[in-house]
């Protein structure tokens, strides 16, 4: 028997020994109730695995059952709570560091190499006074008898026991193995479920530095190796690292590693012929051509590495692999082509439970709460920087001290070289994330200025990191932040300090943008019913060109350019592409198409944007205007009666521009649809409306008119319309206000219902009211008209039939506005003396129209057409003359400065000129 098959025999005393008497330990104290279902359910499911149906409240059955893993934690389970229980926590943390589980299959394997090292752990395990406290004497009497020679072999079923686990070249002992690996059960499972799956052939565990990959890949290694479940999917497992730093207390240490992968087809060769016989493979593609039919498991750790300069150099090599080998990696980096298995920081109580362990592991036992949580919340819950912290707390480093150079240290070892090798686009895309917050990628290709190209190839490159996380907003949009480490990475080390700067500029402007609408909302009362009101919480890009596209429509008619409509609509098309489900971005896209005239794109639109807030009023309301202007008639009415059914036609409701707009457009959709009966009806107590009588007597006096047009021959019915049309329309306007809507229909009535003058068939107190009405309130309402005077043609023809109406006396004789005879001119002497002042001498061109009352501000020009702003405020005669001015009248200004940039120039002081009558 030559030497290492006697070290063999020796160290199977001892390990069987101590299997055995742990197990007669567990089933002589048969505390059942305290073995947890976990390890029960371990146990009793590989059994049914195995084809075996065990009794798992059975403790003899468990035992005989379990292996020398799952009999140290059935025996952890039976001293808990008593004294002995550090002291077998211990001694499994023990044998797990001298690698007691890789000693126990290696005793098992005959072909396997038998270091003289697993002897001296195994005496080193059994000699430990840990043995002596905990009772399991037969261990040391094991260790003395191998030492005396009396070899007494372990039965030979025992060594077959494990004949099922897998050869494989892990690590004798984790790092993790001091704390223990917690909060993983969700990662374990994913792996479990991904390497289940044969056509996943190459899986990635992707995740930033020190959260935690290699613990829990190795780990989970180290179990598939002794699952019975496993030993027909995997022949063996190769594992190589790529590692080439450590992070410690003290820094970052190099390490010598693998690079390239060259070097890793040299490190699996060896692994190879290692677990298959030395000098079994003479080259990494012999052993693949021999073992071409073998389930071999290659794990790569670190594989970033390698991958941040040739990945495809690893894609090509992994294809080149035989069929049924598989390989598993860890990286910072995604893999393309690979099934990745991601890996998020600790949940909160993990990462405390990691830190609590790790300082009695390190002998301290009266840590304070509070400093375990800091540690566990400052590190962001990541395994690597809470030893780290841990580590340089007990070399005299304060916490807050400790905290600080650990994550300082974390990120330098975990990020630096990761971004050094981007691209620029992405190290700006980096920059805009830390300046903007939460970032959708429309944002970044407005901020950026970057083509959709540019920002989806460098978006790619960084999903492929652990550099950026993307989310997912309530609407479906894909968004994307830094983590907290790579915020603080890029405080202190800016990668593009001249993109940072040119974003965070564009950010205040877009910044003043929102504040402004939101400061506009609040002046104004702009609510979810005017079509400029922005919603608050909308994201920054969409606001900003929401409020650009508001502030264009509030300029007047003449000033807006149509190249920069079409830049709008072009901005908004490709913010659309990524915020398709908008509902905002959409409806002001929709008033966009609607100027441009796009009647087909205006509707498609407006629908898209009603389908993602059904509830929207200004939506609907749009969608039925559309109909409206586009003469259908009977779909608009359709959606003003489901509108007015909501009542938005109260004020209170909605608002004053909404419900006026709603009620109007309601009852013209009926006029126009002849639905003359349902408007008289609907109009029966005009009067008694609190908000909207004018609307509501004007158009019953329309609609009576209207229908009296297919009874124009009976005398009585015509005389009747007329007189209760008229009528309407005296009560309107008797308490002095002159609504433009009703000033409009009444300006057609009274033009329409000249016939009375030149047909002498009716009364004459028709004729009479129908004068007084005119001589009463045409001045006034024609005032209150855009491109309506007095002097145009048609008025004065109306008017000469009326001053000369057979009515005695005739009212129209004895107003003052209106003379038959005299006409009204400028003093020329006044207009040469204003001129001598430096009075510029004007005339009105363009009064804008006003739903409620008189405009403020009217447009004049001189002789040489320079245009000019004139504000009621600057008027001499103050409003009770304003209302008179109209188109054509000339008017002396002064000013400061003439604009020359196209804008009218304000008017600073505004002067009537005399007149006098020929």
């Amino acid at each position: 028997m030559d030497n290492i098959q006697k070290l063999r025999i020796k160290s199977a005393m001892i390990v069987y020994e101590l299997e055995t008497s742990l197990g007669d330990y567990v089933i002589e104290n048969e505390m059942l109730d305290k073995i947890s279902e976990t390890n029960k359910n371990n146990i009793s499911d590989r059994e049914k695995c195995k084809g075996n149906n065990i009794e798992k409240d059975n403790i003899s059955v468990l035992v005989e059952s379990s292996y020398l893993d799952e009999v140290f934690n059935l025996a952890i389970d039976t001293t808990d709570g008593t004294s002995l229980n550090p002291y077998m926590k211990e001694l499994k943390t023990l044998c797990s560091f001298l690698g007691i589980f890789d000693i126990r299959n290696a005793i098992s394997h005959p072909n396997r190499p038998f270091p003289d090292s697993y002897w001296f752990k195994t005496a080193t395990i059994a000699s430990d006074p840990l043995v002596e406290k905990l009772g399991l004497g037969g261990v040391r009497k094991a260790l003395n008898s191998a030492v005396e020679g009396n070899l007494n072999s372990p039965p030979e079923e025992w060594f077959d026991n494990v004949k099922w686990a897998i050869p494989n070249t892990l690590p004798n002992s984790f790092d993790h193995e001091i704390t223990g690996l917690l909060g993983r059960d969700k990662e374990f499972k994913d792996l479990h479920n991904t390497l289940s799956k044969a056509r996943n052939s190459l899986i990635a565990v992707v995740a930033p530095g020190g959260i935690g990959k290699t613990a829990l890949i190795l780990q989970f290694l180290k179990d598939l190796s002794l699952s019975p479940s496993y030993s027909s999917k995997v022949s063996s497992i190769v594992f190589c690292t790529l590692k080439n730093e450590r992070l410690t207390a003290n820094g970052i240490e190099q390490i010598e590693a693998i690079n390239g992968i060259e070097q890793i087809k040299e490190s699996i060769l060896s692994d190879l012929n290692s677990l298959y016989g030395e000098d079994s493979f003479s080259s990494f593609e012999n052993a693949c051509e021999k073992l071409e039919t073998d389930k071999i498991l290659i794990c790569i750790d670190n594989l970033e590495t390698l991958l941040m300069h040739s990945q495809d150099e690893f894609i090509e090599f992994n294809q080149s692999l035989p069929l049924f080998w598989r390989v598993i990696v860890t990286s910072r980096i995604s893999i393309d082509s690979a099934t990745t298995v991601p890996l998020e920081p600790l949940v909160k109580r993990h990462a405390i439970s990691l830190s609590r362990n790790y300082f009695r592991k390190r002998g301290i036992q009266n840590i304070e709460q509070s400093t375990i949580e800091k540690i566990a919340d400052m590190a962001n819950n990541n395994p690597l920087a809470i030893r780290l912290t841990i580590d340089l707390y007990l070399k005299g480093v304060d916490i807050s001290q400790s905290i600080k150079k650990s994550q300082k240290d974390i990120i330098s070892f975990s990020y630096k070289n990761l971004i050094e090798s981007l691209n620029p686009n992405s190290i700006a895309i980096l920059e805009a994330i830390y300046v903007l917050g939460n970032s959708s990628k429309s944002e970044l290709i407005d901020f950026l200025e970057l083509t959709n190209e540019d920002i989806v190839e460098a978006t790619n490159e960084l999903s492929k990191t652990s550099l950026i996380i993307r989310t997912t907003s309530e609407i479906g949009l894909d968004c994307y932040k830094l983590s907290e480490s790579i915020r603080d990475l890029l405080l202190i080390n800016p990668k593009n300090i001249e993109v940072r700067t040119n974003i965070s500029e564009s950010l205040k402007k877009t910044k003043a943008k929102i504040l402004e609408q939101t400061t506009r909302n609040k002046q104004l009362g702009l609510t979810e019913f005017d079509e400029n009101f922005v919603e608050p919480n909308t994201e920054r890009s969409i606001h900003g060109l929401i409020v650009d596209l508001n502030k264009y429509f509030s300029k007047p008619y003449s000033n807006r350019n149509l190249t920069e409509l079409i830049d709008l609509k072009s901005k908004f098309a490709d913010l659309i592409i990524y915020n398709s489900k908008d509902y905002q971005l959409n409806y002001h896209y929709a008033r966009v198409l609607k100027v441009l005239k796009d009647k087909t794109g205006e509707l498609k639109i407006l629908k898209q944007a009603e389908s993602l807030n059904p509830d929207s009023p200004r939506t609907i309301n749009a969608i039925a205007m559309h109909y409206f202007y586009n003469s259908d008639y009977e779909k608009a009415l359709d959606i003003f009666n489901l509108l007015l059914e909501k009542k938005y036609n109260i004020p209170e409701n909605s608002s004053n521009k909404f419900s006026f707009s709603l009620t109007k457009l309601r009852l013209l959709c009926l006029l126009y649809l002849g639905m003359y009966d349902d408007i008289i009806k609907i109009t029966e107590n005009w009067e008694k409306d609190p908000n909207w009588s004018a609307i509501y007597g004007t158009y019953r006096a329309s609609t009576i008119k209207r229908k009296n047009e297919l009874n124009r021959y009976n005398l009585e019915e015509t005389e009747k319309a007329i007189n209760n049309s008229l009528d309407i329309f005296e009560i309107i306007f008797t308490n002095g206000d002159y609504p433009i809507v009703a000033c409009i229909e009444a300006n057609k009535i009274v033009r329409e219902y000249d016939f009375i003058l030149s047909k002498n068939i009716y009364s004459k107190a028709i004729t009479k009211k129908y004068v007084g009405f005119i001589a009463n309130h045409f001045f006034n309402l024609v005032s209150r008209l855009k491109n309506e005077s007095i002097e145009s043609k048609e008025s004065k023809e109306l008017l000469s039939k009326v001053y000369v109406a057979d009515i005695k006396p005739n009212p129209l004789h004895n107003v003052s506005w209106y003379s038959e005879t005299i006409d009204i001119v400028y003093d020329q002497e006044h207009i040469d003396e204003l001129i001598e002042e430096g009075y510029e001498i004007v005339k009105v061109y363009h009064i804008p129209e006003r739903e409620y009352g008189i405009s403020n501000y009217i447009f004049a020009q001189n002789k040489e057409e320079q245009q000019f702003y004139l504000h009621v405020d600057c008027f001499d005669g103050g409003w009770n003359k304003w209302g008179y001015i109209e188109n054509n009248t000339e008017l002396a200004i002064t000013y400061k400065n003439l604009l020359t940039n196209g804008k009218p120039t304000p008017a600073t002081e505004i002067v009537e000129i005399d007149q006098y009558m020929i």
